[in-house]
């Protein structure tokens, strides 16, 4: 009796395991093809899912900035304050890609063209987008020259030094982001309409939007680099978790829907505004130094890991389409900025600097936009 009843128990939970997962597909099936419960006055969307690719052109401006403030005290010279600053931005690079879609999961890649540089710069994104929610995956690298620079004034705010170099090696930036999105309004409001060819904004409509992001950035300097920088370390990483919401708005300028079942010309003109204010209270920061003598550049090593306070951020987009029957036209503009900073990234006896070096503190700003053409077709 005690094993039909163990056998029963089992059988029951496979049963329950089988229901539970069939109605997971069920619900991610229809989230991949076709949400159900929308305002049809305010949305459209195809009967079904269905592939479409296409290309596009971006234009893209990356970098980041980063100041060392310090001051030194010492009895045998004048007490000085002083920055040694370094950067990497691009001129705006421009790439070109494809697309690939089946209904609200997406998959592009693109490269740059024209002279490229001599790491090739290169983006990749992935993501699944919805009425209700939707989460992406964007990673992008550039190499660039390296500038750095150092500042000193004295106590009466006279510089006594000033000086920048710029690199002949190349430096690496890496970006990795890992975000989401909640909608509020997810029944009338399409978010994806003006960026995505799934939905189709029918009437102006708009809502209020959470949103979560990972960010992890860093960069490599060339160790060959720091026998000519003032560098107070030459290489880092920031990884940074964010929290916010915002509102994004849904202008529809023109729609005219199909009029017979021989129209299938659906025409729609949509312009879409975002805003999204975060709190980045997950702000972690490590500094590494590279070690060398006046005739070799050794390994790496790690100065130190910190965290930094919380500091707000930013995330904006605007976006215009155009959907016309098989073919939809989207233009999008994206802005990303982060900032870091901490007065405890590093200190003088990690480095080996004089003790009268003091009041060492680490500020920076890691900063992307994207202006990106697309054009899609339905299979």
């Amino acid at each position: 009796m005690k094993r039909l009843l163990i056998i029963l128990i089992m059988l029951f939970g496979i049963i329950s395991l089988q229901a539970q997962e069939n109605r997971f597909l069920k619900k991610a099936f229809y989230f991949l093809t076709k949400p159900d419960d929308v305002d049809s006055t305010r949305i459209y969307q195809p009967n079904k899912a269905c592939f479409a690719v296409g290309p596009f052109f971006s234009l893209q401006k990356a970098g980041f900035d980063v100041d060392v403030n310090f001051s030194v005290n010492s009895d045998e010279m004048e007490s000085v304050s002083g920055v040694s600053s370094f950067s990497m931005s691009e001129t705006p690079c421009k790439k070109i890609g494809v697309e690939v879609d089946y209904g609200n999961i997406g998959f592009s890649y693109s490269h740059e063209i024209g002279a490229p540089s001599a790491i090739a710069k290169r983006s990749l994104d992935f993501h699944m987008v919805g009425r209700s929610w939707g989460v992406g995956l964007n990673y992008f690298k550039i190499s660039n020259p390296f500038t750095s620079g150092l500042t000193l004034w004295d106590e009466h705010d006279n510089v006594v030094l000033q000086d920048k170099f710029t690199t002949d090696e190349l430096a690496i930036m890496r970006s990795l982001t890992i975000d989401g999105y909640y909608v509020f309004n997810n029944k009338r409001f399409a978010y994806p309409a003006a960026y995505k060819m799934g939905m189709v904004q029918r009437n102006t409509a708009g809502s209020f939007m959470l949103t979560a992001r990972y960010m992890q950035g860093d960069l490599y300097n060339s160790p060959e680099a720091v026998w000519d920088t003032y560098n107070l370390l030459d290489c880092f990483s920031t990884m940074q978790a964010s929290i916010g919401g915002g509102y994004s708005v849904n202008f529809v300028l023109w729609h005219k829907d199909p009029v017979g079942p021989r129209d299938e010309k659906l025409r729609n003109l949509t312009v879409n505004l975002t805003a999204m204010p975060v709190l980045t209270f997950f702000n972690y920061l490590k500094t590494t130094e590279y070690l060398y003598d006046e005739h070799e550049v050794y390994d790496g090593r790690v100065v130190d890991r910190v965290w930094c306070r919380p500091v707000p951020n930013y995330i904006g987009s605007a976006a215009v389409s155009l959907t016309m029957w098989r073919f939809y036209l989207s233009t999008q503009f994206t802005y990303n900025r982060f900032y870091f900073r901490s007065r405890d990234a590093f200190n003088a006896s990690q480095l080996e600097i004089p003790n009268y070096v003091d009041d060492l503190s680490f500020h920076g700003t890691f900063h992307d936009w994207m202006l990106k053409v697309l054009l899609i077709y339905r299979i």
